[in-house]
């Protein structure tokens, strides 16, 4: 008995000490600038909210470029989630319901891709657009970008199909329904944590993609908020403020997704590791 309250004692002290060093962060990086030009530096050392002065997000939002750095971002990811889940929720199906030669190899190709450093892809990837003429533009971003996010969602897809019984689907079919009626309405909805799961992990790999958008873009029209981030921190008129201001309107969309979809995610995480 004493040893099995010593045991869920340690766990949780691991797992407070888990949360603390991943939450941290961000809960610094979020209350510091909200202390207003004054505390920033006077209260830097209080571990709590000392005051709310938005002067540093004010400040980044009209004094930069950071509006359109913003709609940029978003733009791209949700132009590459949209097309992620699309695709790769129609590359696990035919991977899981058909079978033909070079199946297995076409996935297992899929997973070296998705192994290989962001880097090593960038730059073939940018020399097959600029024989394309897509250099430099948010076209060219979103497909590197699916580039990286597709072979994960495919990958989580096919084993999450795997946990549906193909028995639905047939049943389907003898009441009348096509494949597609039956893929739609009786497959689709069982795979919906999948698919919040792929399209969540899609939108932040995409939201906070730097070095895709440090290879691929160039000029100030095209840049998305980590590069542009990055280039106002040289700028000599602002301070580490409103660096972490920039950095907490980065954070932002990121915890909203996440409150609404956590459920989701870790469904799909968890579905396709143990039954796949």
């Amino acid at each position: 008995m004493k040893r099995s309250i010593r045991s869920q004692a340690t766990i949780y002290i691991l797992a407070a000490f888990v949360f603390l060093y991943s939450f941290f962060p961000i809960y610094w990086i979020t209350i510091s600038p909200l202390r207003g030009v004054k505390g920033f530096f006077e209260d830097s050392t209080s571990l709590l909210p000392t005051s709310f002065d938005l002067t540093f997000f004010i400040n980044i939002w009209n004094e930069t470029n950071f509006p359109l750095y913003y709609k940029n971002s978003f733009i791209v990811a949700v132009a590459t989630t949209v097309v992620t889940v699309i695709f790769s929720s129609l590359i696990a199906y035919v991977l899981t319901r058909f079978q033909f030669r070079g199946k297995n190899l076409l996935l297992n190709g899929m997973l070296i891709g998705y192994m290989l450093p962001p880097m090593l892809l960038a730059i073939p990837l940018l020399g097959m657009f600029i024989s394309f003429g897509i250099e430099d533009s948010l076209f060219g971003l979103t497909i590197s970008h699916i580039a990286m996010t597709l072979p994960f969602g495919v990958w989580m897809l096919n084993s999450f199909f795997k946990t549906i019984p193909f028995e639905l689907e047939e049943s389907a079919w003898m009441d009348g329904a096509s494949r597609f009626q039956a893929l739609y309405r009786v497959i689709l909805p069982l795979l919906i944590p999948g698919v919040i799961s792929v399209g969540v992990f899609s939108f932040i790999v995409s939201f906070t993609d730097y070095t895709f958008g440090l290879m691929m873009v160039s000029s100030e029209v095209n840049k998305t908020i980590p590069i542009g981030l990055a280039g106002i921190k040289e700028s000599t008129s602002l301070q580490r403020g409103e660096l972490l201001a920039g950095a907490a309107m980065i954070i932002v969309p990121m915890v909203i997704l996440f409150s609404f979809v956590t459920r989701y995610f870790i469904k799909g995480l968890t579905a396709g590791a143990v039954k796949g």
